[in-house]
């Protein structure tokens, strides 16, 4: 199966990326840099560098690759250190699963992607 990761440059995404290929998957994964598209190219995958908040971008990319299916896992937590803060420190991983997600979504329907996993959180106090 040809699978598009979103976020596959990440801590998660790089794990996956080696599985989904151990498995006989092909793997299209996005980074954020050219850089981290390396690693990506280095562990097997085919990558794309790509803004998951362009949303044509997204669409461009994703009927491009034909996928048969896209695993959202793409975050913004690299840096994360203020837990004070909640929501400033969420901010962008917030919008790369809101707004992300819609693109991935809009991006899927265009190129007729059927399958579709995205990482969620749930959080609770007591």
């Amino acid at each position: 199966m040809r699978v598009l990761l979103a976020g596959a440059s990440g801590a998660i995404g790089t794990r996956l990326v080696r599985q989904l290929i151990d498995e006989g998957h092909q793997v299209i994964g996005t980074a954020r840099s050219p850089e981290r598209a390396a690693r990506l190219k280095a562990l097997g995958a085919e990558p794309v560098v790509l803004d998951l908040l362009d949303g044509a971008a997204v669409v461009k990319a994703v009927v491009a690759s034909k996928p048969d299916a896209i695993v959202h896992q793409a975050t913004a937590l690299k840096d994360l250190s203020d837990f004070k803060h909640f929501d400033r420190s969420f901010h962008e991983t917030n919008r790369l699963r809101t707004e992300g997600t819609d693109a991935l979504l809009a991006a899927a329907k265009e190129a007729g992607v059927r399958r579709f996993v995205a990482q969620s959180f749930a959080g609770h106090r007591n």
